[in-house]
């Protein structure tokens, strides 16, 4: 120990019990004698006095014993006391010290173990909290960041329609220009109001074995209309009668996103494939779509954080969607991956698990 107190040679157990023999030996001890003064004095006159003595003598010898042996333990306890205050101090420092060996059955090395176990879960929650105060102000930063291009456009567009020397084609325009940056910030607050709760855990997905298909249809549904004005159709092949371990609330979610860029950045009159197969520990459900496209070195940015394509400028967008999507799978125990296909096509990949984890997400 820091302390450089010196290591115990006896045991509180073994002292104590050292004491009850010593006393046993002193009661057999005055037996012993008296017995024997009975037997060569007899019933004497002297014999009252000479008890009398040994009686004194005894209960001297007791209290002797029992005054060195309380004072050994009470110095035994003493000392296991400080070792075990300096084992706490050390662990409020960072520090693990061992004062009691782990291999012993003892009441102390048990409790020594469970302070250490506290001590490694008091450790997880504090760095647990760390990791999340750090995910916060990047959030935060990002955000900021993020926002500031809007606002910065919604103040320039106002300041253009105060001016009273504009045609009404122009008001019109700059009107339309304060729309789009207002809708851009409000896909900017609800994609990163989902993306933070989900990084950070504050919302907590709840997978479940169930069938993809009606989780599919769901997320289809949302994204008929908005295809139907790009004169765009939506194919569903594959297996139809396959199940996952999934949230099906943020899976439909995920899948949205996808099909949102595919219709997008999708070719007018084109037509959105999705293919479900079933694997070995997975369930496969592809997006393909004919539009823009994704470079190669962009396969793994675009599920970064308000990453935008290349190709990407002239459609509103936050970059949050792809994001939102790899975080659901991931919390699902899937993955997620893009890439290009041999006819030029864009294929996204969902491959959602079908083994049953105890989920913590």
């Amino acid at each position: 120990m820091a302390s450089g107190r010196q290591e115990r040679k006896w045991d509180t157990d073994k002292i104590w019990k050292s004491g009850i023999g010593i006393l046993l030996i002193l009661l057999l001890l005055f037996l012993g004698i008296g017995s024997w003064i009975l037997l060569v004095f007899g019933a004497s006159s002297g014999l009252f006095f000479r008890m009398a003595i040994l009686m004194v003598l005894y209960g001297g010898a007791n209290l002797s014993v029992f005054g060195i042996f309380y004072f050994m333990i009470a110095k035994n306890i003493n000392g296991i006391l400080y070792q075990f205050s300096d084992m706490v101090e050390s662990l409020i420092g960072g520090k693990e010290t061992m004062a009691f060996p782990m291999a012993d059955d003892t009441v102390l090395s048990k409790l020594q173990e469970q302070l250490f176990r506290l001590y490694d879960i008091l450790r997880s929650y504090e760095s647990r909290e760390h990791q999340f105060r750090k995910q916060l102000n990047e959030n935060i930063g990002n955000l900021v960041h993020q926002i500031n291009t809007p606002i910065t456009n919604l103040k320039i567009y106002a300041g253009f329609l105060k001016r009273n020397d504009l045609a009404e084609g122009e008001k019109v325009r700059f009107a339309r220009c304060v729309e789009d940056q207002a809708e851009k910030l409000g896909w900017l607050g609800e994609g990163f109001s989902k993306m933070s709760r989900l990084e950070t855990g504050i919302i907590r997905q709840k997978p479940e074995k169930q069938e993809i298909l009606p989780v599919i249809l769901n997320a289809v549904n949302q994204i008929m209309e908005k295809a139907g004005q790009k004169e765009m159709d939506i194919k569903l092949a594959g297996e139809q009668h396959i199940w996952a371990v999934i949230d099906g609330k943020w899976t439909s979610e995920a899948v949205f996103n996808v099909l949102d860029n595919a219709v997008k950045y999708g070719n007018r009159g084109s037509v959105i494939e999705i293919e479900l197969a079933e694997l070995t520990g997975y369930a496969q459900v592809s997006v393909r779509n004919e539009g823009i496209g994704i470079e190669r070195e962009e396969y793994h940015k675009i599920f970064q954080r308000f990453y935008r394509g290349k190709k990407t400028a002239e459609e509103n967008g936050v970059g949050l969607g792809l994001t939102i999507a790899r975080e659901v799978l991931e919390g699902e125990r899937g993955y997620i991956k893009a890439e290009t296909l041999f006819d030029g096509r864009t294929e996204f990949s969902f491959y959602f698990s079908k083994r049953c984890y105890d989920m913590k997400y």
